[in-house]
């Protein structure tokens, strides 16, 4: 079946739409069909909503589907680790790095991230916190969770030069995704010189921490599981270049998603005041002492229902792509050879064939077996088949963790005098902040 292609300018496509709002550029045209074409300067994309096309390209065929051109933007940045890296090599570094992230060993930073948590709680009852802008707030926290669990306490003097540095790559890594023209400005007006001068700045930084930690006993974080990782053929572990890979791989995957959907987890609760209350009540039910322990953690039920129902309406990874080998049919739906496709996770999630209020917060749809609200097979919060997140269960409880010391500390309600906007870039961010107001309860 022939995709529809949309008509666009001569040369530029559809480039200028796509650099002004590519979430509601795709919401306009999937509200007339599941997947269409659309032309960039120099490339042509298959756009895609539809469950089935991308349980296809994720699941079912993914050995016809490489990673495009986005992801060799990405490696300007992060190197060959596990997000960018493709094939045998790809999968030797998988195999190599999995035995760090099984849930029984993450599960030892329970009492880091409860630490970190409740420490900043305390911080805000300190300096008689009145507002906040609940974005920002969970960033430092998660940078601060993602730098000890993977790095130690070694380097938290530096983490607002981390994060400085993070956000600029990501700007300019963005703006070459979607211009292909934009790479050859830069060189001309100074971009590019900057962007370079901030990965040296992050390299630097990652290799003296490597190079420290080698010369250290083993640690109970994330780095010296890495450099204890040993291949189970070859006994070889990982070369320095691998590690700085891995590590900022994880450390841009692990705080970004985690802050963000912490964020959009309060701005739903506080735009739902009955879902609030009970998500609220659950906590100061296992909470009732103040105390979260590993066995406590446990017992959350809804309050998991509501990171997963935050995580369907605001994934943030709210695109995916992937390049065919070779021509592929979904459905009577042709993806033809050498075709990159981008799939919107946002979209799959909220589209009405597949959700019951779609754009309703409705946290009770992941609450019990068969649930008719909910839908497995078009939620890909973390993506899905080999490639799937491989720190899905860090971030899961690390967002657990901190959205349950703050319900149980403070009370928060929205700012009436703002919008909330979406800003997306690798990750989908508010795009003005989410401010809150706040009351200590604890």
């Amino acid at each position: 079946m022939r995709t529809p292609v949309l008509k666009s300018l001569p040369l530029l496509g559809s480039a200028l739409d796509i650099s002004k709002d590519i979430i509601r550029f795709m919401g306009r045209n999937f509200e007339h069909q599941k997947s269409f074409i659309f032309t960039l300067p120099m490339r042509t994309i298959f756009a895609t909503c539809d469950a089935d096309v991308i349980q296809q390209i994720l699941v079912s065929n993914h050995k016809n589907y490489r990673k495009d051109y986005a992801s060799n933007k990405l490696k300007m940045v992060l190197g060959n680790g596990l997000l960018t890296n493709e094939g045998e090599s790809w999968f030797k570094q998988r195999r190599l790095a999995q035995p760090a992230f099984y849930k029984t060993r993450l599960e030892g930073f329970f009492d880091v991230m409860n630490r970190l948590a409740k420490n900043e709680m305390e911080e805000w009852k300190k300096q008689n916190k009145q507002t906040v802008f609940i974005d920002a707030e969970m960033m430092q926290l998660t940078s601060r969770v993602v730098v000890e669990t993977l790095l130690g306490a070694d380097v938290s003097g530096q983490l607002n030069q981390i994060q400085k540095h993070i956000y600029e790559l990501q700007l300019y890594m963005v703006k070459c995704i979607r211009n292909p023209f934009f790479e050859i400005w830069s060189a001309l007006n100074g971009e590019k010189k900057r962007f370079e001068h901030s990965v040296q700045s992050l390299d630097a930084i990652l290799y003296h921490v490597i190079e420290q930690r080698k010369r250290q006993d083993a640690k109970n974080d994330l780095l010296s599981m890495l450099l204890d990782a040993r291949d189970l053929d070859t006994n070889e572990g990982m070369d320095t270049r691998q590690l700085r890979d891995e590590l900022l791989t994880i450390y841009v995957a692990g705080h970004e998603t985690s802050g963000y959907a912490i964020s959009w987890a309060m701005y739903c609760l506080c735009s739902h005041p009955e879902k609030y209350k009970k998500a609220k009540a659950e906590v100061q039910q296992i909470m009732q002492d103040g105390a979260l322990t590993m066995e406590r953690y446990r017992q959350f039920t809804y309050l998991k229902a509501v990171i997963d129902e935050t995580l369907r309406l605001y994934p943030t990874a709210y695109m995916l792509s992937r390049e065919s080998k070779e021509e592929d049919v979904v459905n009577e739906t042709d993806i033809p050879k050498g075709t990159v496709t981008l799939m919107s996770i946002y979209h799959l999630h909220r589209h009405p064939a597949y959700w019951t209020q779609p754009d309703e917060f409705i946290p009770e749809r992941f609450e019990g077996k068969d649930n008719p609200l909910f839908n497995g097979s078009a939620y890909f919060p973390f993506g899905g088949g080999p490639r799937m997140c491989i720190g899905f269960y860090f971030a899961t409880m690390e967002m657990t963790i901190l959205l349950a010391q703050l319900l149980y500390h403070f009370d928060f309600e929205l700012d009436k005098n703002q919008k909330v906007e979406f800003e997306p870039l690798v990750t989908l961010k508010p795009k003005h902040g989410i401010k809150l107001n706040i009351r200590n309860v604890a």
